[in-house]
């Protein structure tokens, strides 16, 4: 669809209902749900942000315009990664040994930050809290830059500590 602005120039927009149903793909290409909501702003009727649907038993998502790369026809498209993704992921240590699998990210003042993840080990295992800065990589899974044995050593430290 298109409009005239102003000025006269013909410019394309979309309406507020284009984007509800659309996928959302996050920069790695990965289908992150559907648009649920468009948010926008009552004073100023700009685009605050989206509500992302996940699906029947999974909890949603809103997030800012600021995190929406762009918006096609058939999809809206994410500039970064959702730190909240991670749930699920399988976490290796740097050798390459399984821990578990995150249950759950604490973000950095409700930014998009992680501060730590919670790795569950096995069905009825420990959970094990690993800082950001022990995160290498996050990707498809996730990567630790240290052993197994010194993530349980420093947990051992943190549960002694009063």
């Amino acid at each position: 669809m298109s409009l005239r602005d102003t000025s006269g120039r013909k410019r394309d927009v979309i309406t507020s209902d284009d984007p509800l149903g659309k996928d959302v793909v996050d920069p790695e290409g990965r289908f992150i749900g559907v648009v649920e909501k468009v948010l926008i702003d009552p004073k100023t009727l700009d685009l605050m942000g989206i509500d992302i649907d996940k699906g029947f038993f999974k909890k949603g998502h809103s997030l800012g315009k600021s995190y929406v790369s762009h918006v096609t026809p058939y999809a809206v498209f994410l500039s970064v990664q959702v730190a909240y993704e991670l749930k699920g992921k399988l976490v290796f240590d740097k050798d390459g040994r399984e821990l578990g699998a995150v249950v759950d990210v604490t973000l950095i003042g409700g930014k998009n930050n992680v501060r730590e993840i919670i790795v569950k080990r096995g069905f009825f295992g420990k959970k094990i809290t690993i800082p950001h800065e022990y995160i290498k990589m996050k990707g498809e899974n996730v990567i630790l830059n240290l052993t197994e044995e010194k993530i349980v050593s420093l947990q051992q430290e943190v549960t002694k500590s009063p």
